[in-house]
């Protein structure tokens, strides 16, 4: 009999070991649904368990929406929904962000559809994907922020001159050896005018320059190969030599992240009459729970951890 036993242990653990590895390999590559249906085979949860798990933990989510999230009829979009995807990641002890960051940025809704408060209507993600389109590498979708750092210096003539960037990145694979930096200047900058810098950890590799919208594309160059869930820190900048005067300063996150701290330094003969947390979708006018204090009078900040997909930043008036 202990014979048998051990044959049915080792009978058992193959396709174990063998749901794990197709759950490691959708959560590297996606799609979305198929690895949340795949991590919850895995677990051994029905989906009635998994809703009492989140019930539990004072979350309430239907069946319904637990089964087209998984069949691909619809995907978890809104704050509720996140905050319950968060939990489920916990529950089917998967790593953090990895299910939230298969979902790639949020679908445009109603009057923010192409864009971006303060800059005009345009079609941003087209423009974009111009510029990254020859740098783009197969190993860029294999790293997430773990943590990232802004400094925004802003010169006597209210433009941004300066923006000093620290940031902390985590392999989900094998392989990652570089990251892409994008910067958007302010409408009516030459592109030309953007100048990226690797400062620390990192080496200029190509860039990408849109020819009529004020983008910059920077391949930072790694000196090693990562390996998966290893972290790299590395610092660059990027100089405006003709720069626009700015009202904001803002960073897109296209996956969910660890934390973000963005701070913006402003010259003594400068400085703004307010300042204010600046989300995806309008920057709410005057003052509000979202204002910012500005500190010795000429430096404003900002932190948040556990960073959604979509826009945060600084943004300030002048009069």
């Amino acid at each position: 009999m202990s014979g048998h036993g051990q044959s049915d242990g080792t009978a058992s653990s193959r396709p174990c070991e063998d749901s794990r590895a197709e759950v490691e390999a959708l959560l590297r590559s996606g799609p979305f649904h198929e690895a949340l249906r795949a991590a919850i085979a895995h677990s051994g949860l029905t989906l009635e368990a998994l809703r009492g798990e989140l019930a539990a933990r004072g979350i309430r989510l239907s069946l319904a929406t637990l089964s087209y999230w998984q069949h691909g009829r619809s995907r978890p979009e809104r704050t509720g929904s996140m905050l319950a995807l968060r939990a489920i990641e916990n529950i089917l002890r998967l790593p953090a962000h990895s299910l939230r960051a298969l979902l790639g940025p949020p679908r445009p809704r109603g009057r923010w559809l192409n864009h971006e408060p303060g800059r005009g209507i345009d079609d941003p993600a087209g423009q974009l994907a111009e510029v990254i389109g020859p740098v783009l590498g197969p190993s860029d979708r294999d790293l997430r922020v773990f943590s990232q750092e802004d400094i925004a210096s802003v010169g006597p003539d209210r433009a941004i001159h300066l923006v000093r960037t620290r940031t902390v990145l985590r392999a989900l694979a094998d392989g990652p050896d570089r990251h892409l930096a994008v910067y958007r200047g302010e409408p009516g900058t030459d592109s030309g005018a953007l100048v990226p810098v690797a400062t620390e950890n990192c080496r200029l590799g190509r860039t990408s320059r849109h020819p009529a919208a004020p983008i910059v594309v920077a391949e930072l160059l790694f000196d090693r190969r990562m390996r998966a869930g290893e972290t790299h820190l590395l610092e660059y900048e990027f100089r405006v030599e003709r720069p626009v005067r700015s009202v904001d300063h803002r960073r897109t996150f296209r996956y969910p992240a660890g934390s973000y701290v963005a701070s913006v330094r402003f010259s003594e003969s400068a400085v703004p009459v307010r300042c204010r947390r600046l989300r995806q979708g309008a920057p709410a006018a005057g003052r509000g729970t979202d204002e910012l204090t500005l500190v010795g009078g000429r430096s404003v900040h900002l932190a948040v951890r556990d960073v959604p997909r979509g826009v945060l930043g600084i943004a300030w008036d002048w009069d």
